[in-house]
Parts: structure tokens; C-alpha cells; sequence
């Protein structure tokens, strides 16, 4: 007897998730090539070595200008969106207007190349799944399977942005708290594999934070990593506080120009005093990761002094004003994610215990490429609560695979410590 032949909705539904993932991976591509464009465009004038004043109405400008765009041109929230998702996926909301493929994309541009602090992520999250609830009706899926591809499209759009697929199978299933049965979770991985690829093609073949001479873990960094997975979890809670702070502040501004214009100038300062925190922060996570830790202190005025104590400052006030000037992003007008920040706030934090740790420890001092790999996981699981997806969307984004047992220790160490000072889930 011949075996049976699959049916034609089974041929539909590989159909929408290969198509799916396909329009979701070149989405994500576009979007950063978008990014990278407007922010060449105007910081061409950047000085190295000197103060950059005209970065602080950039930042005005840009919040001003997104804030416009949304409340007259898309008429619909963007601001938060992952969040957004997490509500509609609960509530059991399959639909997404056809204009939420493509709206996040824009604003997010103008937002981050403009100097928002964030990142892409939750935008290209949100026209993933809109594209995945678009295709599924168009392929005539049924309500649970729509449902089923806004989930899944999101997590594509995360794994497309960061090149990660693993990484975006755990946001869905972690960060949207989506419950899946084996076929969706088969959908969700082919999704986000085909998203994935398709991104890291559309760029060359090359992750976002590139590190040479990456070396094996050695037991003896142990000491040193658990040190740094206490101190990312302090941190974590601290960033969360004044996150929180800064976006209650913002949000019982009533008067949405108002808010623009204070969250813009307030991104505008923060960007004059450290041109670091501009954008996502890809490139300088690279510079700092692979020992070129002065890059901190370049375009501010620090580089005015001759000091080998400056990146030690200039990462002090990075580290303390980047969750300000996220929240100033997102909840000031601007599109943008959360997930970014604190993968940089997180290196930025790895790459300063690696600079203190020979002066308050006897132990041999751990790379700093080491440590800035850890430090993005721990924080970002410290803030997001989302340990599983921190550490393979790390490992995966820098391509360190030898780095998942120290990853996975130091990230364990600061969601736990954040969890214990915080004592609420996100």
C-alpha cells in the first residue's frame, strides 16, 4: 500500500512558513540597512576629538519628528511593542492591520539613526508578526494557527535582527509566554532558521558584534565571572529602577510634544556628554571587546585629557545614564526595543570589571573579550527575565559557542541576584 500523501492544507501551511520567514529575514535586513544609513548621513560630521554639539538637537529632532510620524501619518501606538504582543497574544488578538508590517520598520530608522538609545528589535518583532497574521489569512490558516504565526513571526523578526534563531524560538516561548504543541513549535523553529539566515545573508555573512581571537574557558576565570554575574545582577536592578523611573515620569506628561521634547532633550544631553550611547551600540560593543577600550571617551570631552584613568569614568557615566536614555527613547515618542540596551550596557559592564578586576583581586585578570560576551547575557537577563533566550541569543549573535558554559553561569548568577532585589517578574 502506498504511503498516504500529506494533505493540501499540510502544503499551505509549509508554504506560509517558509514565505513567511523569507519576508520577515529581508524585513529585518532593510531595517538595518536603513538604520545604518541615516546614521551615516548625519554623523558625518562626528569629531573624534572633540565636543559634538549638534548631537543634542539631533536627539530632539528625532524623537520630535517619530512622535509626529505616529500620532498623524500611522494613527496607532508603536512605542513598547513586545509588550504590546504579550497583551494581544493572551487576549487571543490574530490580527494585525496590513500597516504594522511596514510602519515599525520606518519610525524605528528615523528613531535610531537619529541617535535613539535602543534597539531595532521590538520594532522588527512587531512587523513580524504582523506579517506572520497577514500571511496566515492570506494563506486561509484557521484562527489558531493565525494566532500561531504572530507569535512565530515575531520570534522570526528576533532572530532575524540578531541573527540568532535559537535565540528567537526562546522569545517566543520565554519573553511572550506563548504555549505551543510539537507542530507549532516545528513552525516557530523553521520560521525563525529561514528568517535567520536570510538576515545574516542580507548582511554579508557577518553577526553585529564581531570578536577576533576569542579564547577558551580556563577554570580559573571562574572567580572573576561569578564576581561579574553578582555585580550584572546589582546592575540589572539598578537599571531597572531608574528605567522605570524615567518612563513613569515621561508617560504622566500628558501633552505627547511635550513629552518628545523633554525625552528628546533629555537623549539629546545624554548623547553630547557620551556619543557611545547613540544607536544600538554594535559597533562600539566590537571596538571595546576587542581592546580598544579608549573608544569610550572618543567625541566626548574627556578627549581633551590625557589620563589613563578616562575609560574607567567614561564607562561610570555610560553605565549610569544608558537606562535613562533608553526609557527617554522608547517611552519619550521614539520606536525602538529594549533588548540592545542592555546587551550593551551589559558589555560595557563586562569590559569595566575587566579593567578594575587586577586591583581588587589576586587572581590572573580575565579577557576583556570574555568578559564583554558574559556581561551582555547577565544583564540582559538581569532586566528582560529572560535567562534561556539571553544566553543562546548571545552566543549566537557573536558567534561563541566555546563561551555558552561561562555565558550560562554568569547569566544564571545575575537573573538571580536581579529577581531576589527587584522581587517582581517583567
Amino acid at each position: 500500500m502506498n504511503n498516504p500523501q500529506p494533505s493540501h492544507p499540510e502544503y499551505r501551511l509549509i508554504a506560509a512558513t517558509a514565505v513567511t520567514g523569507l519576508t520577515i529575514g529581508i524585513a529585518a535586513g532593510v531595517l538595518k540597512w536603513m538604520v545604518t544609513f541615516i546614521a551615516h548621513t548625519v554623523t558625518a560630521g562626528f569629531d573624534v576629538a572633540g565636543e559634538n554639539w549638534w548631537l543634542i538637537p539631533l536627539g530632539i529632532g528625532g524623537i520630535v519628528m517619530v512622535g509626529w510620524i505616529v500620532r498623524h501619518i500611522v494613527k496607532m501606538p508603536l512605542e513598547h511593542g513586545t509588550e504590546r504582543l504579550k497583551v494581544d497574544i493572551h487576549a487571543g488578538n490574530n490580527r494585525m492591520p496590513l500597516r504594522m508590517t511596514i510602519a515599525p520598520l520606518i519610525t524605528s530608522a528615523l528613531t535610531l539613526g537619529c541617535g535613539g538609545s535602543a534597539g531595532s528589535e521590538g520594532p522588527i518583532a512587531s512587523s513580524g508578526a504582523a506579517i506572520g497574521s497577514n500571511f496566515a489569512r492570506w494563506f486561509g490558516l484557521d484562527s489558531r494557527r493565525t494566532l500561531i504565526f504572530l507569535a512565530s513571526g515575531a520570534g522570526a523578526g528576533i532572530a532575524a535582527i540578531f541573527k540568532a534563531p535559537i535565540g528567537g524560538v526562546f522569545f517566543t516561548l520565554e519573553v511572550l509566554q506563548m504555549e505551543l504543541g510539537l507542530t507549532a513549535v516545528l513552525m516557530l523553529t523553521g520560521m525563525c532558521l529561514i528568517s535567520g539566515l536570510c538576515a545574516y545573508v542580507m548582511s554579508g555573512c557577518t553577526p553585529d558584534v564581531i570578536i577576533s581571537g576569542l579564547i577558551d574557558f580556563d577554570m580559573a576565570m571562574l572567580p572573576g565571572l561569578a564576581l561579574l554575574g553578582l555585580l550584572a545582577g546589582i546592575y540589572s536592578a539598578f537599571y531597572l529602577t531608574t528605567g522605570t523611573y524615567t518612563r513613569r515620569r515621561l508617560e504622566a506628561i500628558t501633552i505627547p510634544v511635550k513629552r518628545n521634547l523633554i525625552a528628546g532633550a533629555t537623549l539629546g544631553i545624554l548623547l553630547f556628554l557620551f556619543p557611545a550611547l547613540y544607536g544600538e551600540g554594535y559597533s562600539m560593543l566590537t571596538q571595546v571587546a576587542n581592546g580598544h577600550i579608549d573608544a569610550v571617551t572618543e567625541g566626548t570631552l574627556l578627549s581633551y585629557i590625557s589620563r589613563p584613568w578616562l575609560p574607567v569614568v567614561a564607562l561610570t557615566g555610560i553605565l549610569l545614564t544608558k537606562s535613562i536614555a533608553d526609557y527617554a527613547t522608547n517611552s519619550g515618542g521614539g520606536v525602538a526595543g529594549d533588548f540592545a540596551p542592555t546587551l550593551f550596557a551589559g558589555g560595557m559592564a563586562g569590559a569595566m570589571i575587566s579593567l578594575l578586576y587586577p586591583h581588587i583581586a589576586v587572581l590572573p585578570s580575565i579577557p576583556t573579550d570574555v568578559m564583554v560576551v558574559c556581561g551582555m547575557a547577565a544583564v540582559m537577563a538581569g532586566v528582560i527575565r529572560a535567562p534561556l533566550m539571553s544566553i543562546f541569543l548571545v552566543v549566537e549573535m557573536t558567534q561563541s559557542p566555546r563561551l555558552l558554559l561561562p555565558v550560562a553561569l554568569v547569566t544564571v548568577i545575575s537573573w538571580g541576584m536581579s529577581s531576589l532585589l527587584c522581587k517582581r517578574g517583567r
